[in-house]
C-alpha cells in the first residue's frame, strides 16, 4: 500500500488593516484577543506561544474546556504579522459587566474563578487574574474567558492572585451578605475593586450577631495562608479552603418578592385584560423568528412572559434584582438561553475610557434583532420624566430591527387619564415619536380598557 502524506491545510494571512481588535485587551504580554472575518481570534506573541501551543498538545486546554471552565478554544491555520501564532475562539453571544449580574451571578462566576484556579494547580499551573471581568456568561453558564491568565505555577505554596480575587470576588459578596447590594455593585467597575477597609467600615457598621461578626473575622484572617510545607498540594489545599468560604456566603433572598409578583400579575391578568399577552407575544416570535431578543418589560406582567420566551435567545434586562436574580434561578435551573442582567433603561451602562477601552455601552453591547418592551413607557415617563421622544429613541437604540411595545391609556376607576409625567398627549403622540425612528408603526392588538400593543420595524438599510 502506498503511503500519502497528510495535506495540511493552507496558511492563511490576515490582512493588518482587516483587524479590529477588541478594546478590553490591551495590556497582556502574552497576546491580543481580535476579530476578523466574523470570528474571533487570539495572536499568541513568540515568547509565550511554546506554552500554549504545550498546552494544546498535552489535552489541558481541551479538558478545561469539557468541563466548562475554559472558554472552546483551537489551533488554527491563521496567521497575523507580529504573533508566532494565532488561536481560534467560540465568541460568547452577548459580553456583560460583573455589576451587571445579580449577587448568584457573582458568586456562581467566583466558584468558576476557583474551579479554573484548582484545576490548574493540580497540573502545576495557576490562573494570573482572579477577577470575574475574565468571565462570561453564556446564557445562564459562566465560563473563564481569558486564555492567556494561565501561566506556570512559580511560587507552589501561594496563589498570588488571592488579593484580586477577595476585591472583586468575596469582598463584593460579603457586602451584598449584608444588604449592602448597590454599594458593592457601584464599587466593583472601581480600578481596585471593593477594599477590606471598605468591606469592615460598611459591614461592621451594622449590629451584626456574633455568628455574622465571627465569619467576617474568619475572612480576613485567611488573608494571607500561613503552610508548614512548600508543595503544590499546599496552594491546591488553599484553593479548596477557599472556596468553602466562598459557598458558605448566604445570598439575600428574593423569594418572597418574586412570589408577591407573581400573584400580583395574576390578578392584573384578569382585572386588566392582559391575559392574551404571552400568547400574542409568542405568535409574533413564532412568526418573525428573531435571533435574538431583549426584553425591556417592566412590572408584574414578565412573570407571565417567561414560557412565552422559552425557545429563544433573550437577554432580559431591569432594574429590579429580586426579578433578574428569580429569572437568572429558573435560567440556570432550567439551562435555557437566557441571559438576566441588572441594567435601567433610562441609564443603561455607559462606554468608559477611551476606544471602550474599560467598558463597552449596554446599547452597543446589548443590541439585539427584536426588543419587547411591555409595561414599560408609561412607568418611566410619569415616575421619571422621559419624553416619549426619549424613550423611542432609546428602545430604537436597542433594536435592529423590530420593536414590540406596549402603550396604556387605560382610565382609572374615576374614569381620569394616565398621567404622562412631563409628556402631553396618549398613544398618536407615542406613535409619532416612534415613526421618526421606525419605518413601519402598526397596532397589533388594542383593548377596550386602553392597552395598545405596538409592532415596529426599521427600513431593511438600517
Amino acid at each position: 500500500m502506498i503511503a500519502r502524506n497528510k495535506v495540511e491545510p493552507a496558511t492563511i494571512a490576515i490582512p493588518p488593516q482587516d483587524v479590529s481588535f477588541h478594546p478590553h485587551s490591551f495590556a497582556d504580554d502574552a497576546g491580543r484577543l481580535l476579530k476578523w472575518n466574523g470570528r474571533l481570534w487570539r495572536g499568541i506573541n513568540a515568547e509565550q506561544a511554546p506554552f500554549f501551543d504545550g498546552l494544546l498538545r498535552d489535552g489541558t486546554i481541551e479538558s478545561l474546556v469539557k468541563r466548562g471552565l475554559l472558554i472552546d478554544t483551537a489551533p488554527s491555520n491563521v496567521n497575523l504579522n507580529g504573533y508566532a501564532t494565532v488561536l481560534s475562539h467560540r465568541a460568547i453571544p452577548f459580553i456583560s459587566y460583573p455589576n451587571e449580574w445579580c449577587a448568584a451571578m457573582l458568586k456562581d462566576a467566583a466558584l468558576v474563578i476557583l474551579d479554573l484556579a484548582i484545576e490548574l494547580t493540580q497540573r502545576r499551573l495557576t490562573l494570573k487574574d482572579s477577577h470575574p471581568w475574565n468571565v462570561l456568561f453564556d446564557w445562564s453558564q459562566p465560563v473563564y474567558v481569558d486564555l492567556t491568565s494561565i501561566a506556570p505555577q512559580e511560587d507552589l505554596c501561594n496563589w498570588a492572585a488571592y488579593d484580586e480575587f477577595c476585591r472583586f470576588c468575596y469582598y463584593p459578596l460579603l457586602m451584598i451578605s449584608n444588604g449592602h447590594h448597590r454599594i458593592a455593585r457601584a464599587l466593583l467597575p472601581e480600578y481596585q475593586g471593593v477594599l477590606r477597609s471598605e468591606v469592615e467600615n460598611v459591614i461592621q457598621g451594622n449590629r451584626l450577631s456574633w455568628k455574622a461578626q465571627r465569619l467576617l473575622r474568619r475572612c480576613f484572617n485567611s488573608m494571607r495562608p500561613k503552610f508548614s510545607n512548600r508543595s503544590s498540594q499546599s496552594a491546591l489545599t488553599f484553593l479548596e479552603q477557599t472556596r468553602k468560604q466562598l459557598e458558605a456566603v448566604r445570598l439575600p433572598s428574593f423569594e418572597n418578592q418574586h412570589r408577591s409578583r407573581r400573584n400580583e400579575s395574576m390578578l392584573q391578568a384578569v382585572d386588566n385584560d392582559r391575559a392574551s399577552q404571552p400568547l400574542t407575544v409568542r405568535k409574533i416570535l413564532n412568526q418573525l423568528r428573531p435571533s435574538t431578543v431583549l426584553d425591556l418589560s417592566r412590572g408584574p406582567i414578565w412573570t407571565t412572559l417567561v414560557p412565552a420566551l422559552m425557545g429563544h435567545n433573550v437577554v432580559s434586562v431591569d432594574s429590579d434584582e429580586a426579578r433578574i436574580s428569580a429569572l437568572y434561578k429558573t435560567a440556570r435551573e432550567k439551562n435555557l438561553p437566557i441571559l438576566p442582567l441588572i441594567v435601567d433603561f433610562i441609564k443603561p451602562t455607559p462606554s468608559v475610557g477611551y476606544s471602550n477601552h474599560y467598558s463597552i455601552s449596554a446599547v452597543e453591547r446589548l443590541k439585539c434583532d427584536l426588543v419587547l418592551a411591555l409595561g414599560l413607557v408609561n412607568r418611566i415617563a410619569s415616575e421619571n420624566g422621559l419624553t416619549f421622544d426619549l424613550i423611542a429613541e432609546g428602545l430604537a437604540s436597542f433594536a435592529k430591527r423590530w420593536l414590540v411595545v406596549e402603550f396604556e391609556d387605560r382610565k382609572n376607576k374615576n374614569g381620569i387619564p394616565p398621567d404622562y409625567g412631563r409628556t402631553p398627549g396618549g398613544i398618536q403622540s407615542f406613535i409619532n415619536a416612534l415613526g421618526a425612528r421606525f419605518k413601519n408603526v402598526n397596532i397589533i392588538t388594542q383593548s377596550t380598557s386602553g392597552g395598545t400593543m405596538l409592532l415596529c420595524e426599521k427600513g431593511s438599510d438600517e
